[in-house]
């Protein structure tokens, strides 16, 4: 025979069920109020525009412009453009990263709560839940038992936030480089015009090398360039040599070296930095070749992680860090030629 169960005991009951659904949902509310807010919230950063990829494809088609017209190697506009795509990855992967933990904070508060795992006797039993959840007790429980999950998830928060900085503030620099060089164009024009493209010669015998250089004070790997580069290279050896070696032609490079119009100077060997001589020696080699960039023809000139691209408005721009001290050109002097 079923127990009989007075209906005031019921309504109790009924009543009970009622406060701690709705004392869940006013914790969840809560708990909302005190975790960080998302990175494209209104509390942090406002949401991404919509037309952003727009914006980008309008950029990616006036840099090919500008490359196609410039003779290619646009090196800090490229940098800029890698920077920024890999920002706007960051600050995507981020924010998909702060979202999920987010929902899990929330979901197992949430369920803590309405298995009973929350000792809140006042939530339970209060004729006003809000009022209950308000209470600092609630709060603190959460930091106490979840405080590892709120601490990632303000660290993601925080992470995701300078990402979407970042990604901003490398988009403005492609758009700086572009209107920079756009800015040039007369200049530039004049400039190619002056110096004709060139290319190595085919190497005809006995010689087998009449791109090549001869009496040099340095060695050099990949003796095959464009008479122009040839030109500069004797020029920057005869003032500034012996250099451990000099690197030019390079079969295979995508860019000036595989076209026999840049060489490397090098001012150490091994991947190891150079010393303060060595340094104060490329510091020397790279103004004596802007300062003589005209003369000589230079397209643009890298050292210690800079670049100076005569097709600009001027001066050394920092570079992305490629990860060593050889990419970071910190133990060379790239020399590139029109």
């Amino acid at each position: 025979m079923a127990a009989h169960v007075p209906l005031g005991r019921k309504r109790r009951s009924s009543r009970s069920r009622m406060a701690r659904c709705c004392a869940a949902v006013a914790l969840v509310t809560a708990l909302s109020a005190v975790l960080p807010p998302g990175p494209g919230s209104a509390a942090g950063l406002p949401a991404e525009p919509k037309d952003t990829a727009k914006e980008y494809a309008k950029l990616e088609k006036r840099a090919a412009k500008l490359a196609k017209e410039y003779r290619g190697e646009l090196i800090s506009l490229e940098e800029a453009k890698r920077a920024a795509k890999r920002a706007e990855a960051d600050a995507e992967r981020l924010g998909r990263e702060f979202d999920t933990a987010r929902a899990d904070v929330s979901r197992i508060a949430a369920s803590s709560y309405m298995s009973g795992h929350l000792d809140m006797v006042p939530m339970v039993t209060s004729d006003d839940p809000g009022a209950a959840v308000r209470n600092a007790a609630v709060i603190e429980h959460l930091a106490r038992n979840n405080d590892r999950r709120v601490q990632g998830l303000r660290t993601l928060s925080a992470q995701a936030t300078r990402s979407q900085h970042d990604a901003r503030a490398k988009l403005d620099q492609v758009r700086k480089e572009i209107d920079d060089l756009e800015s040039q164009r007369a200049r530039v024009r004049k400039l190619l015009a002056k110096y004709k493209p060139e290319a190595p010669a085919a190497p005809r015998a006995p010689s087998g090398r009449p791109d090549g250089a001869s009496g040099t004070k340095s060695p050099i790997v990949g003796n095959t360039m464009t008479a122009r580069m040839r030109t500069a290279m004797m020029a920057i050896d005869g003032r500034f040599g012996p250099f451990p070696t000099i690197g030019c032609a390079r079969p295979g490079d995508p860019q000036d070296h595989g076209s026999g119009r840049a060489c490397d100077f090098m001012e150490s060997t091994g991947g190891k930095m150079p010393s303060a001589s060595a340094m104060a020696h490329g510091d020397a080699v790279a103004q004596y070749v802007i300062d003589n960039a005209s003369r000589l023809g230079i397209k643009y000139v890298i050292w210690r992680q800079r670049i100076y691209d005569m097709r600009s408005s001027g001066g050394w721009r920092q570079m992305e860090d490629r990860g060593s001290v050889t990419q970071n050109h910190y133990d060379h002097v790239h020399v590139s030629v029109l």
